[in-house]
């Protein structure tokens, strides 16, 4: 195939065809014409275009009378759409298996081709080609299998994920109330002008996307159907007393259900193993946590394996990363009332608390900000990604009251009783941003001891 004609043949117009259409013309009259023989491609484009370029190929691996005969590992968690699409040939017995369990094939095809692939190698192929199909975390759950990466390591240049919008490259700072719910902070600040870059402090609190026009897309688009229907199978059950409640948060806290709905993520996140108990306990008690991270003083940037540790580590080799405890919950009025009696008598304790109508309690100014999340690097300045502050939570309280309707509530028949109390908690309840600033003792759990 000769590229580096087809390259010019499909290129983009130059200064001389946009002031003169008929030389435009003639040029694509020529161009039909077959050419004559060219240099190699490569060097063919390095000296039309430079040395940076790009070529795409899109094919189908069966299904074409030019087909490579190379095979390669697929994927199976979507296979009625994608292979269908690519015309793949799925073997009986694989169709047979999957058939049952065809709108939730994820474990089973990672399971059947982590054992596909240990019989590759041990036959003593040394390389195989997984096709993700745009699925990552299914090919990594396979080479995780495998003994090939350890999850515990990947590298994190920040705290959270970023994104690969290039407008959003130099973003370096977030505030903490979305860590659960990442996919939802793009959305609500995808018109931003600027991201906060350094110092949220330095970066004038923005307008985010008002909830009324963003919940749609949320719901719509943002919440895979993966999730809802583990939300279907683990949150939609009779709900009799406000225990019931307490229990459903409990289970997601202690690791026996995956889903929440104030969660876009599968299951806790990593860093919480190390105090998941104390979670369960606070929970029972009826302080229903949302968000929440562990104390670390000094940990190894590049040292994830560290039981304790698991997770935190972030940034570029030779840094240590820090955090300061954080719960994020609601609560009963009158327990609220007695958690503030007792943060009298811990002045490392920072709170914030506010119900759906927006009457606010806290220790904090509105214009504090508070990093719960900072490392230290070599030849840089200290790095600040994760921060708390007044004037976001404001605006995070609405997203999180309105997900007791629309991420749980609204799961269940509109006649049924269990909406109800869920509306009542809704209406009632204060949500509680806490943070321990003494990051070297901790001891932010025994606030919450004989209340």
């Amino acid at each position: 195939m000769n590229l580096g004609w087809l390259c010019e043949q499909f290129g983009c117009e130059d200064e001389g065809d946009r002031q003169d259409p008929e030389r435009k013309r003639r040029d694509v009259l020529v161009r039909i014409l077959p050419p004559p023989p060219p240099p190699p491609p490569p060097k063919y484009i390095r000296a039309k275009y430079g040395d940076y370029f790009g070529i795409c190929v899109a094919g189908y691996p069966e299904g074409h009378p030019e087909v490579i005969q190379e095979n390669g590992v697929v994927t199976a968690e979507a296979y009625q759409k994608e292979l269908v699409y690519l015309k793949q040939k799925i073997p009986p017995e694989i169709m047979a298996a999957l058939e049952p369990i065809k709108d939730n094939v994820k474990a089973y095809g990672v399971q059947l081709e982590t054992d596909m692939c240990r019989k590759i190698l041990a036959s003593g192929t040394r390389a195989i080609h997984l096709y993700t199909l745009n699925m990552e975390k299914s090919a990594l759950a396979i080479l995780t299998n495998l003994g090939l990466v350890e999850e515990s390591k990947f590298p994190r240049s920040l705290a959270w994920r970023r994104p690969t919008n290039v407008f959003r490259a130099k973003e370096s700072v977030r505030p903490i109330f979305w860590a659960n719910r990442p996919k939802s902070y793009i959305g609500r600040s995808i018109s931003w002008d600027r991201y906060p870059n350094g110092r949220w402090g330095d970066f004038q609190t923005p307008s985010f996307a008002p909830l009324t026009d963003y919940q749609a897309c949320t719901t719509t688009f943002l919440r895979p159907r993966s999730h809802e229907k583990r939300l279907l199978e683990e949150w939609v059950v009779p709900l009799k007393s406000i225990e019931d409640i307490y229990e459903k948060f409990a289970k997601f806290c202690l690791g026996k259900t995956k889903s929440s709905p104030w969660s876009e993520l599968y299951g806790l996140q990593p860093e919480t193993k190390v105090f998941n108990e104390q979670l369960g306990n606070i929970n029972m008690k009826g302080f229903l946590t949302i968000n929440s991270q562990p104390a670390v003083n000094g940990a190894k940037s590049d040292t994830l394996a560290k039981m304790m540790f698991v997770g935190t580590g972030w940034g570029e080799a030779g840094g240590c990363v820090y955090q300061k405890a954080y719960l994020e919950f609601f609560c009963f009025p009158a327990s609220l009332t007695a958690l503030i009696n007792k943060c009298k008598a811990f002045s490392c304790l920072s709170y914030m608390a506010v119900n759906r109508e927006g009457a606010w309690i806290s220790n904090m100014k509105n214009t504090d900000v508070n990093a719960v999340t900072w490392g230290v690097f070599p030849t840089k300045e200290i790095v600040q990604p994760t921060i708390v502050d007044p004037l976001t939570f404001m605006v995070w309280k609405d997203e999180a009251f309105e997900l007791w309707s629309r991420g749980w509530a609204n799961l269940y028949l509109e006649t049924d009783p269990s909406r109800k109390l869920l509306e009542e908690v809704k209406n009632s309840y204060y949500l509680v941003s806490l943070v321990d600033n003494d990051y070297f003792h901790g001891g932010l759990f025994a606030l919450f001891r004989d209340t």
